[in-house]
């Protein structure tokens, strides 16, 4: 039975027989009252003014009584149906006549779906990079099923859909694993499998594998990672180009099936400076698409290699993993200080002389006894402000046992100034800024989701400093999510010392980065990716300039916004501002360009950004002026590939798919047996209880019927003159 039941009344009255007492003296004293009257009246209008004092008295005491009305309603309503409708890139591929968008769009309007329709409360939420409500809204060229999961099932935290049902080709490209996402909620999943799964003829450059930092005249290799569906035993050409030249050629036998392999290439890069090269393998007869063809990556081809100097007052894992690092980068040529106890170095000593530490582009401070290095303040002073070089700093146990003021302080981008602080136990992960994603040092991804996923998705640190000031002029890169209402602490922020550049972590341990996913068998790219960027930045003079003119990144997916930015300082480098300046874009291949300015941004910061910029490669001029003189004219290429990202997987993953649903109790099935699907799902209603309180005594209309019968019974008392 549906409907109202349990209906009660609760009086709140802190004194219910006083109250009651009173309410009774009131009414008897209402009917004495008119029990007669002078002059004296009619029955009925003693009656009438008896029961108007009554009304008054009854509103009166019905507010001081404080009743409340409880009940409880029980009824039914429609299980409710999350529908996630993939609208990203890839689903404008065409199969058999039809955009796989459009046979979503035919499996939601077809007579079978119909009873679905029907039994459920359905929310439709459209997906490529985020779920949304508006097409218009998305990035089209990016999906991100994990992500989109993930978010959904926060917005549902209230109000959960019973299931949920996926209809997408399942190419997931950016950010969190679906399978990965799906483990973590408790909705169902259930998935539609939009697509073929082809058994047309097509290969695809899936990646390259490069070192970042090659030096010129000196032998390098990068392989070339391959996968090709329905060949049979064909023949291509692989080239690897820089620009209309031709640098290697190399014939690859593409066996019978569907496989995959890597191809490796030597080469030996001639001129100096930030290169874009491409890899193509040649189209075959009757190719799906060659779209996918080519990739091109950018090399910073160096004259020598880089000299790090790394001083430390301990050997432990942190010591241990980034020293081993560091040796076997090609690019850099190592040097260790570790003290030994009690006084003394174990091998090579700290520089004494100037000279000895300018020979070093970049010195990495971890851990050291602040103390004991005081007396080499004039060696890191001229190292930063003479030689322009770069000083990392990793803050532990041995910075919080310095008392404040430290002479290192003088160099850091932020400072603890309490007495007697102690290190922050506590795992989290950190946050990196929205300005800075492409920071050399935060840039763990290709694209801004990218970036952002990685930081959330690594191993998280356990201790931080508990930094109480952030320097004037320093930027912090990366904050801390220490939890909700906990003020975020600085993970990773810099500062420029004249052209030098100080780079601080208050963390640790970044060593899990390797270890612990390396643990779960997978690939530990973040950390070679996060030292290679610490390295090059903090060591290489290209970024040291007053004034700068640098792209977001050197190689582009079609459709992404190729953004510049400027900085612009003086010579002691404060900001300049009300500068202007353009960038222009001129195609290789047909001598087209595109010009837009600069628009200030702040703090000595320009961005210029454009949008549509046809494949091909491109070189590139920045012009920075201010007041009629020119400050800087800086030169470069950069390439936009032929594809986006959604064009470049067109095979379906619905493995992907399937695993979501497993894990959550779900069913996956193709497009073709979409019906067996309805079947299964439970349309039964659900039966809701709600319990419902209405408070009696605090509503307007009391005050009003109060007011109204005393009125009116004065009304009535003045027309028959009663005293």
């Amino acid at each position: 039975m549906y409907g109202i039941t349990d209906l009660s009344i609760t009086f709140l009255t802190g004194f219910p027989v006083i109250t009651t007492l009173v309410f009774l003296i009131f009414i008897g004293f209402s009917f004495y009252l008119y029990r007669r009257t002078n002059p004296p009246l009619p029955r009925s209008i003693r009656i009438l003014l008896a029961l108007l004092r009554l009304t008054a008295v009854a509103a009166l005491f019905l507010a001081l009584f404080e009743p409340v009305l409880s009940y409880d309603r029980i009824f039914e309503r429609k299980p409710r149906l999350t529908i996630f409708k993939d609208v990203s890139g890839s689903l404008e591929i065409s199969e058999d006549g039809k955009t796989r968008l459009q046979l979503i769009d035919s499996l939601v309007s077809s007579p079978s779906f119909s009873p679905i329709a029907d039994a459920f409360d359905i929310r439709t939420v459209l997906f490529s990079d985020k779920p949304s409500g508006d097409i218009e809204s998305l990035n089209r060229d990016e999906t991100a099923l994990g992500a989109v999961v993930e978010e959904q099932a926060r917005r549902e935290a209230a109000e959960g859909s019973e299931s949920w049902l996926i209809l997408s080709d399942g190419i997931s490209n950016h950010g969190l694993a679906p399978a990965e996402a799906a483990a973590r909620i408790k909705t169902r999943i259930n998935a539609v499998g939009i697509g073929l799964e082809s058994s047309e003829q097509d290969i695809a450059v899936t990646g390259v594998d490069y070192n970042d930092i090659v030096f010129a005249g000196r032998p390098t290799e990068i392989t070339v990672r391959l996968e090709w569906t329905a060949l049979k035993n064909e023949t291509a050409r692989l080239e690897l180009k820089n620009g209309a030249r031709t640098l290697q050629r190399k014939e690859i036998n593409l066996g019978a099936g569907t496989l995959k392999d890597e191809i490796k290439i030597n080469f030996v890069p001639e001129q100096p400076g930030q290169q874009t090269f491409q890899v193509t393998v040649s189209p075959l007869n009757d190719e799906m698409s060659d779209k996918n063809n080519s990739r091109s990556f950018s090399m910073s081809v160096m004259k020598s290699r880089l000299k790090v100097l790394m001083v430390s007052d301990r050997l432990d894992w942190e010591y241990s993993f980034l020293n081993r690092f560091l040796v076997r980068l090609e690019s850099v040529d190592l040097t260790s200080v570790v003290s030994r106890l009690g006084g003394g170095y174990l091998a090579t000593p700290f520089p004494v002389r100037q000279a000895e530490l300018n020979q070093y582009d970049l010195v990495i401070l971890y851990d050291i006894d602040v103390k004991a290095y005081q007396a080499r303040v004039e060696l890191f002073d001229s190292f930063l402000k003479e030689k322009e070089g770069g000083l990392l700093v990793i803050l532990g146990e041995n910075y919080l046992r310095a008392p404040y003021p430290r002479w290192l302080d003088a160099y850091l981008p932020f400072l603890v100034k309490s007495r007697g602080p102690r290190m922050i136990y506590h795992k989290f992960n950190g946050i990196p800024e929205e300005n800075y994603l492409f920071h050399p040092v935060v840039r763990l991804g290709d694209s801004r989701t990218a970036i952002r996923d990685a930081w959330r998705e690594l191993p998280p640190f356990e201790t931080i400093i508990p930094v109480d000031s952030i320097v004037t002029g320093a930027e912090i890169l990366v904050g801390s999510d220490l939890g909700e209402g906990e003020r975020t602490l600085p993970v990773l922020g810099f500062r420029r010392l004249g052209p030098g550049k100080v780079l601080a972590g208050a963390v640790a341990p970044f060593w899990h980065w390797k270890f612990l996913v390396q643990g779960v068998k997978r690939e530990a790219k973040e950390y070679g990716l996060f030292w290679n960027g610490v390295v090059n930045w903090l060591a290489l003079k290209e970024e040291s300039e007053p004034v700068r003119i640098v792209p977001d990144k050197n190689i582009y997916t079609r459709g992404e916004t190729v953004g510049f930015d400027a900085f612009v300082y003086d010579l002691g480098f404060r900001p300049i501002t009300g500068a202007s300046g353009y960038i222009m874009l001129k195609s290789e291949a047909t001598a087209d360009s595109n010009l837009v300015q600069f628009l200030e941004t702040g703090e000595g910061r320009y961005r210029a950004e454009m949008e549509l910029i046809p494949s091909g490669r491109y070189k590139y001029l920045g012009v920075i002026e201010k007041d009629g003189q020119k400050l800087k004219e800086a030169t470069g290429e950069i390439a936009i590939e032929s594809y986006t990202v959604e064009e470049f997987r067109r095979k379906p993953d619905f493995a992907a798919m399937a695993s979501a649903a497993q894990l959550t109790g779900g069913e996956f099935v193709l497009l073709k047996d979409a019906d067996s699907l309805w079947a299964d799902l439970n349309t039964d209603k659900i039966s809701m209880s709600e319990h419902n309180e209405i408070a009696v005594w605090n509503k307007i209309w009391l005050l009003t019927i109060f007011i109204a019968a005393l009125g009116l019974e004065w009304f009535l008392r003045k027309r028959w003159q009663l005293l």
